[in-house]
């Protein structure tokens, strides 16, 4: 099973196309290979690999619907006042540094030195 199988079928509600998808693995493999300096992704890194896009993609989602993301920034107990302010949204660069960096530990496994 390849990654794009199986990112169908961990986001099956994913109104993405096949050629969106495989933007979204192409970026998170070309991290991958960054990161691990290789030129390849092992076989052993097809899941992380999918996990990965699967967490790029939500993360995505979650920022076109802004109003879904919303915080408490204040309450107010006399006369009752909730302030709601949106998330601080990152560039795109920055949300992959993000989900490389919760995926380190098994990527580390994978990661060639370079001279």
């Amino acid at each position: 099973m390849g990654v794009l199988e199986i990112v169908k079928e961990k986001l099956p509600n994913s109104q993405l196309t096949d050629n969106a998808l495989q933007v979204y693995i192409d970026e998170v493999g070309q991290s991958i290979k960054t990161y691990c300096n290789r030129s390849d992704i092992p076989s052993e890194l097809t899941f992380v690999h999918a996990n990965m896009v699967v967490d790029l993609i939500k993360g995505d989602e979650k920022k076109a619907a802004p109003g879904d993301n919303q915080v408490v920034t204040s309450i107010k107990e006399g006369d009752t006042q909730v302030s709601y302010g949106g998330m601080n949204m990152t560039l795109g660069e920055t949300v992959v540094e993000d989900i490389l960096h919760n995926y380190k530990k098994q990527l580390n496994k994978f990661r060639k030195m370079r001279w």
